[in-house]
């Protein structure tokens, strides 16, 4: 195997890892805020690894709207894949919105705003823009 071919597939190698890795779309348990979610308003974002176009437009925007407000509020985002059910399930649990986890997990994407009391304020399918959801989560922060 010559030079060129050996660098054109280490090349190729390293740049799907790095898709792998900045896909965006790491396994739900990579933010569990149950335990400091406490009278927080909690924003879930719930994917499927396999969604890439949608949810990738959906994740950035839900996270700087919640970054601005990350004081008051706890965010959380469940994979439904296959792969992650009974961790995802378990989350969803731990942060008191399995309804909405088992409801929901067909129409991905779908952000949920809850209320302290993890009453839904309000729920959004599909891609918004920054302003949709953060009136959303306004309205979330207001319903304390």
């Amino acid at each position: 195997m010559g030079l060129v071919k050996v660098l054109n597939l280490l090349a190729r190698s390293f740049l799907l890892v790095m898709l792998f890795v900045l896909s965006g779309c790491p396994s739900g348990l990579a933010q569990t805020p149950a335990a400091d979610a406490k009278g927080k308003v909690l924003v879930v974002f719930i994917y499927d690894p396999h969604c890439q176009f949608t949810c990738d437009k959906v994740r950035p925007a839900v996270r700087q709207v919640q970054s601005k407000h990350a004081q008051s509020v706890s965010y959380v985002e469940i994979d439904t894949s296959d792969e992650h059910a009974q961790q995802s399930k378990a989350l969803a649990q731990k942060n008191g919105v399995l309804w909405f986890f088992n409801d929901n997990m067909k129409f991905v994407p779908v952000v949920g705003f809850f209320s302290p009391e993890r009453k839904c304020i309000k729920y959004l399918t599909g891609p918004k823009t920054k302003d949709v959801y953060e009136a959303a989560l306004v309205k979330a922060m207001k319903a304390k």
